[in-house]
């Protein structure tokens, strides 16, 4: 199998997706959040990673059976990252698969809370 790894500069980047497919994207505050979709049982799953220069802050697994998780906390030291909302939409047909996120973030010394609200990764 091969791994295709995007460095993501804006919203419109897109990737052709061979399975498993990886993406890496920044977030705010340092944090950023790489998403792995690979086909488990038949449908695509997502597992999106947080980390930062702090810390492994934790993971979020969505599939078409847990489409979204609402109000997950994480931290790694002083940095804390809140998702107030995670979505993920598999690809099918003509539509992209895509993980977006919302929430905020403090820097690695717990201060500077910023908001963030972003598509972290997309395939088709």
């Amino acid at each position: 199998m091969e791994t295709q790894s995007i460095s993501k500069k804006s919203n419109s980047v897109k990737g052709t997706a061979t399975y498993p497919y990886s993406q890496t994207s920044m977030l705010v505050n340092s944090i950023q959040s790489t998403t792995v979709v690979s086909i488990q049982s038949g449908l695509q799953v997502a597992v999106v990673t947080f980390t930062s220069p702090a810390g492994n802050l934790g993971s979020i697994t969505l599939s078409p059976v847990q489409p979204t998780a609402q109000n997950v906390e994480f931290k790694a030291g002083l940095q804390s990252l809140k998702i107030d909302l995670i979505s993920f939409r598999a690809q099918f047909g003509f539509d992209s698969g895509q993980v977006t996120a919302n929430g905020s973030a403090t820097d690695q010394d717990g201060k500077n809370d910023t908001a963030f609200a972003k598509q972290i990764a997309t395939w088709s």
